[in-house]
């Protein structure tokens, strides 16, 4: 903890006793949660603000709490847990970070545990029959766990004294990360009537503070802002012109030494980035959510273990990090909001040593975020196909890459669709790998002597129960609980059984199915699309104060501090390129070959030509798709030329038409619009 101001030891000692007195007046519980905090967490100081949070919630007051990412949010509720009677009910979206919490509790006898559906419904009940036995302190939930009714119904038993609710943002529709199952949490408060409830999140802005308060109906709350100033962090934008620019600046970032975490939008992008590292830094590991949990893990421990390890990552990379020596944290393209990416560099230097945050900056990226961002929004056309695709099978086994490409659509803009209307309760997912096992045992079955004991103990139980050479349809719970094994044993030991050729083996459909819940037409679906047009509109809008965040020619540190609310900001820093100057220099790119021209047959913009043509052959990259199927030259030549404004001026141009409005018009109209602008300031 940091030493406090050097005069307090030299006042008079009444003085100083005051000084106590008032303290305790204001902070009550201030002296139990100090032995709290020895007892139960082995520490003896707190960190800035969390005195102040951790007694008034003991005291019973409801408080919204804003702390920078590593400012230790969690001790403000884990801390109160352990010294209330009752239970605390912490509700996270995040599923990898609830099992940490879990387990860091557990290694401090604190009774713990997270209901959710990484684990099995047998599981799930004992662990619900454990929360209303009183068995635990803390029971981490995510908030889509409230749906189910036999789990209301369990808490109904039970005494909730503190609910926390973690990466509060979510709650609101201004937040950079907005969960449909967040806005439903009023509701939930109301239904169990805590005593006490806490708010957390890293990055709330004024308006989402408002939207937190008023969304979990909360009455008089104590707000608690602590400082989102990091003096020992400094800022930098660098423009980078294409690739070669952007992995060189990489590689020089990470060739100055320390470790590092580079932020990619994209797994491609990931991939791209750790492939060129990895020659000049061999601790470069690669981490996203399209890896396997094993090969997640590994990067995981690798980058924590080793001092100059770098991580190449996609914003699933971060949460429950804490490791205090990250020295610098790099943007490769531009995240979608300033709170996303003030989480993100929060990151780097937690030991409060010098670190360093570069955003390179090239405005191509903040199509290809525009881009995602209306990916996870489709447009109505999206819905309409997928609902009809659905209508002709009673359920979809063929997972969303084949849904994807019936419908010549991405399987981003599919999963998000899929998503709405799950949540809007028109389809019903399967959970993932259920179905049956066809199992047919061969005639070697009776004679096979398998080495492993789960193996062993499987065989018997095939052969006691299916006649030989029959094939047999049964469900993995079954043959696992009849040869007394866990799902995971058994799954390994059919692998084996399989490979010594005792038993032939098909496999469930390993993804999810789809089943459509109404048999109707799209028309007659009655689906409401206001809410996810409005959400489009204030992630684009989030997008875009991000943008002015790359552009800003004034202090960074300032515009940070002021887009979160902070009063009487400086308006200079010693630690931003804008006040300071640059640090990163620009290596020089090989000499760039002059692109592909497009037939300039007939007068056009040159300027709408060029950034239709880069937006489309993105695109043709995103879908997979040849780009001439998104427009032909000819057609991209005649919008160039048109330039149109709105969909009327759109479809007269020939080779539009209404699928591709409703697909690309609002982006064709946008760099039309943008490109006039241009011709006028010009002219």
């Amino acid at each position: 903890m940091p030493a406090g101001p050097a005069w307090r030891g030299s006042r008079p000692a009444r003085e100083r006793k005051n000084d106590g007195k008032m303290r305790r007046m204001v902070m009550p519980h201030l002296e139990e949660a100090r032995q709290g905090l020895v007892q139960h967490f082995g520490l003896h100081g707190f960190r800035p603000g969390q005195a102040e949070v951790i007694s008034s919630v003991i005291n019973g007051r409801n408080a919204v709490v804003v702390m920078p990412t590593g400012a230790g949010k969690s001790l403000c509720y884990q801390l109160p847990a352990v010294l209330l009677p009752g239970v605390t009910l912490v509700i996270s979206p995040l599923i990898a970070l609830m099992k940490d919490q879990v387990e860091q509790l557990a290694a401090k006898n604190i009774p713990a545990t997270f209901i959710n559906s990484a684990i099995g419904d047998a599981e799930r009940a004992e662990r619900i029959r454990g929360l209303t036995a009183g068995a635990y302190k803390l029971v981490y939930v995510a908030p889509e766990r409230f749906r189910s009714g036999a789990f209301l119904e369990a808490l109904a038993g039970i005494r909730v004294d503190l609910l926390a609710v973690d990466e509060a943002h979510c709650i609101s529709h201004w937040g950079h990360d907005f969960r449909p199952d967040y806005s439903g949490l009023g509701q939930v408060r109301k239904r169990l009537r805590p005593p006490r409830t806490v708010a957390l999140t890293a990055t709330a802005t004024p308006e989402v503070r408002e939207d937190i308060v008023r969304s979990l109906l909360m009455k008089d709350p104590q707000v608690f802002v602590a400082g989102f100033d990091r003096a020992n962090l400094s800022l930098e934008v660098l423009p980078v012109s294409g690739e070669e620019e952007r992995r060189a600046a990489c590689a020089q970032l990470v060739a100055e030494g320390g470790s590092g975490i580079i932020y990619c939008s994209t797994r491609k992008a990931a991939e791209g980035m750790q492939r060129a590292l990895t020659s000049s830094a061999p601790r470069t590991v690669l981490y996203h959510a399209g890896m396997e949990d094993d090969a997640r893990r590994r990067a995981q421990e690798a980058f924590m273990s080793a001092p100059e390890a770098v991580a190449v990552a996609t914003n699933a990379f971060g949460m429950g990090i804490d490791k205090p020596d990250i020295r610098f944290v790099a943007h490769a393209n531009i995240p979608r909001a300033v709170e996303a990416y003030y989480q993100e560099i929060g990151r780097a230097g937690r030991d409060g040593g010098p670190a360093r945050a570069v955003l390179l900056f090239n405005h191509a990226d903040v199509f290809t975020q525009e881009r995602m961002i209306q990916g996870s929004h489709p447009t109505e056309s999206v819905f309409a196909d997928i609902w009809n695709a659905l209508q002709e099978t009673e359920e979809f086994d063929h997972g969303i890459n084949a849904l994807a490409g019936q419908i010549s659509a991405s399987e981003f803009e599919v999963s998000a669709a899929l998503r709405i209307l799950e949540r809007e309760g028109k389809i019903a997912r399967a959970g993932r790998g259920e179905g049956r096992y066809r199992i047919q045992l061969t005639p070697k079955a009776r004679q096979a002597q398998p080495h492993a004991p789960d193996a062993k103990a499987l065989l018997s139980a095939l052969v006691q129960t299916f006649p030989a050479e029959k094939p047999a349809l049964v469900a993995l719970a079954e043959i696992a609980r009849r040869a007394q094994l866990s799902e995971a044993q058994a799954r390994h030991a059919l692998a084996l059984l399989e490979k010594t050729g005792a038993a032939t083996v098909r496999r469930p459909f390993a993804g999810r199915t789809i089943r459509a819940l109404q048999r109707c037409s799209y028309a007659q679906l009655g689906l409401d699309l206001s809410r996810v047009r409005e959400q489009e509109q204030r992630s684009l809008l989030l997008l875009r104060r991000m943008t002015d965040y790359a552009y800003a020619r004034r202090c960074r540190r300032a515009f940070i501090l002021r887009y979160f609310g902070e009063a009487g900001v400086a308006s200079s820093c010693q630690g931003c390129d804008n006040c300071t100057g640059q640090r990163l220099s620009k290596s020089s790119a090989a000499p760039r070959r002059p692109a592909a021209r497009l037939d300039r047959a007939g007068p056009h913009s040159a300027l709408a030509a060029g950034e239709l043509r880069r937006w489309r052959r993105a695109l043709a990259r995103d879908l997979n798709i040849p780009a001439f199927i998104i427009f032909n030259d000819a057609t991209l030549l005649a919008i160039a030329a048109a330039l149109p404004t709105d969909r009327q001026s759109f479809l007269a141009v020939k080779g539009t038409g209404q699928s591709r409005w409703e697909r690309f018009g609002p982006k064709v109209v946008e760099i039309c619009v943008l490109a006039r602008a241009a011709a006028e300031r010009r002219a």
